[in-house]
This record gives C-alpha cells, sequence and structure tokens, in this order.
C-alpha cells in the first residue's frame, strides 16, 4: 500500500513539474551563410560596437521559460536599422545552441535579427556573419562605411529591470500555464484516479 501511495505521489510530481515548468530548447544547425550584402539586406540591425556588459537572462514566452544571454553594447558606427549610441542583443547560452560567445570589452560587427517570441528584441547568433570587428574588413569592404549614431541614450536601467523581472519569471511560468492548460483540473482528475486504483487494490486484499 505504501509503495503504491509513493508511486502515485512520485507520478503527481512529476507530471506537474513536467507541465508548468517547460524549459525552451534549442539544437544548432547554420544553414548556408549569405554574403555581407545579402546578410545587410537580411538582417533587421547592423552595427558595430564594444560588449559593455553580459548577463543571463530568464525570459516568460507564453509560460515557457526561455534562457538568453543579453548582451549591451555601446554603438560605434550602424549600418541598418539603429541610429542609438546602446543597443542589447540577446544570442542563446552556448555554441551548441547558436549561441555566439561574447565577450566584455570586445569590438564586434554584429549582424541581428527580430527575436522570435517579442519582435521589438534583438538577437544573433553564430549563425549569423556576426564577428569580431577585426576580422569584418571583408564585410565592411561590401556593405560600405557605418554611421555614427544620432541618439545618445543608456540602457543600462532596461538590463537592470530585465534582471528584476527574472526574480519572477518562475511564478509568472508556472501560473501562465496553469491556467492556459487547466493544468489543475488535469492533475485533480489523475488524483482521482489514483485514488480509485489505491481504494480498489485495499478492498481486493481486505476480501
Amino acid at each position: 500500500m505504501k509503495k503504491w501511495t509513493l508511486a502515485l505521489v512520485l507520478m503527481l510530481l512529476f507530471g506537474f513539474f513536467g507541465t508548468v515548468m517547460p524549459l525552451k530548447t534549442y539544437a544548432c544547425s547554420c544553414a548556408l551563410q549569405p554574403d555581407p550584402m545579402k546578410a545587410l539586406e537580411q538582417s533587421k540591425v547592423v552595427f558595430s560596437g564594444k560588449v559593455l556588459e553580459i548577463q543571463d537572462k530568464t525570459l516568460n514566452i507564453e509560460g515557457i521559460m526561455d534562457r538568453k544571454r543579453a548582451v549591451l553594447f555601446d554603438v560605434e558606427q550602424t549600418w541598418k536599422g539603429i541610429s542609438q549610441s546602446q543597443a542589447i542583443v540577446l544570442t542563446n547560452l552556448g555554441g551548441g545552441s547558436c549561441g555566439y560567445d561574447f565577450q566584455v570589452g570586445e569590438t564586434y560587427l554584429v549582424y541581428a535579427f527580430s527575436y522570435t517570441h517579442q519582435p521589438t528584441m534583438l538577437e544573433t547568433g553564430i549563425c549569423s556573419l556576426t564577428k569580431e570587428l577585426s576580422a569584418a574588413d571583408p564585410d565592411i569592404a561590401k556593405i560600405g562605411a557605418g554611421t555614427s549614431p544620432t541618439e545618445k541614450i543608456s540602457l543600462q536601467g532596461t538590463m537592470d529591470r530585465m534582471t528584476f523581472t527574472n526574480k519572477w519569471a518562475f511564478v509568472e511560468a508556472v501560473y501562465h500555464r496553469m491556467s492556459r492548460y487547466h493544468v489543475t483540473e488535469v492533475m485533480g482528475a489523475i488524483l482521482l484516479v489514483g485514488i480509485g486504483v489505491l481504494v480498489v487494490r485495499k478492498r481486493r486484499k481486505e476480501r
């Protein structure tokens, strides 16, 4: 009896956590990279800039927690889509998931596109033509010279607010999925079935 009770509890726990705490996963597979002019055309934003700060984030995307690395840039030159002096670009956490390994203090030529789940945010990875600026001479020879940003801003506060939001991402994700997928009702039904099984087994033993 105790073994069946324990098994039921474990089943409920695994079912609950597997439902309400899903994490978005990625596998890296890059298509053939375009030439710089095509990459410029396909990208939402293209700029060169120095990395000021890197923070790991957990974003709540419709109840699924998406782990990203947020990179704050000081924009030096811009080619497309940005006129501000700073930018935040997301990337996946590791090369195995196509994340780009940015380093604080280094300067890069960044080809960024819209983050799938939030188009106002930017994202890049190793499948883009993003690279260290010291290796970007062939790109710049094709896309031409950039221009200096015209709007002086600071996005440090945005980075900090993203960190604060992360503290509630887990709670928000659980609540969202429980409401959206009727988890409470499903788990209640599983519990009733489990109790029914235990009652039937107990009565059989008493006979």
